[in-house]
């Protein structure tokens, strides 16, 4: 691990050595969303797939609470119920994120004020910007992204790891933000064959940057199909088989009461691939 300023990020090298080492190959990765839970273990960094209240991985984060996991770092582009769910279960207790609400009629969480306020849980507010950038580097496997989204605002003021440099180039501010590389990804698709070949309707939010950025990658499915029909509209595969190591299948409704653009209440199992 590359030590800057008391901070520490994975270097190049060794984000590479992280990806040589997937499981690439083609076979079945269909398992139960119980044993998909096992491939998380406490103290995890897990990133969450979706925004806000779509294509949230509800199926996943019940399974993890089911399982009793403890002290998990969660990051998300927007988080809502599913946060209030992850701190009030004691699953997690570090949260990464732009928002957290469940939308901006109710306003601010109240289950995570009363955490943070309390000192039971962290809570570290970015840009949405940064957020995605911050993925964004993790998947192209570089340390930094520089942004000049949040300069000049408090948030940037509460936050310690970004630095503000004069651009070589240009010799403007510029603010880098750190790659954000979670353990485990979860993130909830429309169709995904047993490979792990996931389709995704509608908006794909930061979740295939996710899916590159993270070290394992659970998926959960509205429907497992065939991978004839995948390779069907080979355009809609967002995520590939190559990104997984494992996989599993569960009841229905992986997105359980959150919205997913297509097939709500209608799924036929559950596919997680790590």
């Amino acid at each position: 691990m590359s030590k800057t300023k008391g901070r520490t990020t994975p270097s190049y090298v060794e984000l590479r050595e992280r990806l040589s080492r997937r499981d690439r190959s083609l076979r079945d990765k269909i398992v139960s969303l119980e044993q998909a839970a096992s491939f998380v273990r406490d103290g995890d960094s897990v990133g969450i797939g979706g925004s806000t209240m779509s294509r949230t991985p509800m199926g996943m984060i019940w399974a993890l609470i089911r399982a009793g996991r403890k002290a998990l770092t969660c990051s998300r582009s927007i988080v809502s119920s599913d946060g209030d769910l992850l701190l009030a279960s004691g699953v997690c207790h570090h949260i990464i994120t732009s928002w957290f609400s469940q939308s901006i009629l109710w306003g601010v969480s109240k289950v995570m004020r009363h955490h943070v306020e309390s000192g039971k849980a962290r809570y570290d507010e970015w840009s949405h910007m940064a957020m995605g950038m911050r993925f964004r580097a993790g998947a192209m496997g570089v340390p930094f992204m520089p942004i000049r989204s949040m300069l000049g605002s408090d948030v940037r003021s509460q936050l310690p790891e970004p630095v503000e440099i004069d651009c070589p180039f240009t010799g403007d501010k510029i603010l880098l933000v750190p790659a954000l590389n979670p353990d485990v990804a979860l993130i909830h698709v429309q169709r995904c064959d047993p490979y792990g070949n996931a389709q995704i309707d509608g908006l794909q939010f930061m979740d295939i940057d996710l899916a590159i950025a993270a070290d394992k990658v659970i998926l959960t499915t509205e429907r497992i199909v065939s991978n004839d029909q995948i390779r069907r509209a080979p355009d809609q595969t967002k995520i590939p088989f190559f990104t997984s190591v494992w996989s599993t299948r569960s009841r229905s409704r992986g997105c359980g009461n959150i919205s997913s653009a297509s097939s709500m209440g209608r799924s036929r199992g559950t596919t997680s691939s790590l």
